[in-house]
């Protein structure tokens, strides 16, 4: 195909997978990231927001843009209506080097008028996309799982390490996971069309929260307890954990943001991985070490800060 994207992030979750994918599809890929693997073998540029001309030249001959810039909170000072404003100059310099199209990751029900900053920013940097000039893809998932996932994981690490996990309130509020591999395939194919869509990533199932916990630890098949407790009584018990671990394990924004069902989706799935099929495939690797957020935005050996 020979054909140039761009990802950014390329060396972080999602747009781990992205590369690999679009690499295997004979694509040349290059990078925008502040964390580059010391052994990239990809073409690395900064994520420059303030230099309109260096962030340009990482788009020259550039066909399409896949976007997975965001941040889930503020580890170094970059907050959700920041990272707004640097999503809109990622996008004006894809637009101005002539970049065709932009596949843009977002999440489950955006709301301008959401009581939770992350996803009003999210439905901000959709307005972005839309009115940037190029076609667009986006792509809105719910909860991610699979490979170095954050909330599967650490669920099951939890549960191997304290038996006793406590649920924010009744438990019964829902969710609709989406393996991270069909989200890849997903933004694929719609990176190779040019029809302006927005589409849902969602998988077959959908659990309550207590249910998915339940289902996580008859997987791994270990022992638990689970007790229900308040939001905020939740919220402290995890800032306990996060100094344990170095790392913000739960917001108390995303506590309510799951408790308010921002990831559950009604409709057909788009994506087919069964999460239930997933745990008792890997149930013998999931939770085995802790997956810290906050790791994976430190520079890493051997690159620059």
């Amino acid at each position: 195909m020979g054909q140039k994207d761009l990802v950014t992030g390329a060396y972080g979750y999602s747009g781990t997978y992205l590369r690999l994918r679009l690499e295997a599809a004979g694509r040349t890929v290059r990078t925008l990231t502040d964390h580059p693997a010391a052994d990239a073998d990809i073409e690395v540029f900064p994520l420059a927001f303030n230099e309109p001309e260096t962030l340009a030249a990482a788009f020259e001959g550039v066909t399409t843009f896949y976007n997975t810039y965001w941040t889930r909170y503020a580890p170094s000072g970059t907050g959700h209506p920041q990272a707004v404003t640097h999503t809109a100059a990622l996008l004006d310099a894809a637009s101005r080097m002539g970049v065709e199209r932009v596949v843009h990751l977002s999440i489950a029900n955006p709301d301008p008028n959401s009581f939770y900053t992350y996803y009003r920013g999210k439905a901000a940097v959709e307005a972005l996309v839309i009115a940037s000039g190029m076609s667009y893809g986006i792509v809105r998932p719910s909860v991610i799982f699979g490979g170095d996932d954050i909330l599967v994981n650490n669920i099951a690490w939890l549960l191997r390490n304290f038996h006793l996990f406590a649920i924010p309130g009744n438990g019964r509020y829902r969710l609709r996971p989406v393996h991270v591999e069909d989200l890849t395939d997903l933004c694929v194919r719609l990176g190779g069309e040019r029809a302006d869509t927005v589409i849902d990533a969602i998988g077959p199932q959908s659990f309550t929260f207590e249910d998915m916990v339940v289902a996580i630890a008859e997987a791994i098949n270990t022992p638990y307890r689970l007790v229900h407790l308040p939001p905020a009584a939740v919220s402290v018990l995890l800032h306990g954990l996060s100094i344990l671990t170095h790392d913000v394990v739960l917001t108390r924004d995303e506590i309510d943001g799951l408790m308010a069902e921002l990831v559950m989706v009604e409709g057909e799935a788009t994506c087919p991985t069964l999460l239930t099929d997933y745990l008792r495939e890997n149930a013998d690797r999931i939770g085995r070490r802790y997956r810290s957020e906050l790791a994976r935005r430190r520079p890493r050996p051997g690159t620059a800060p």
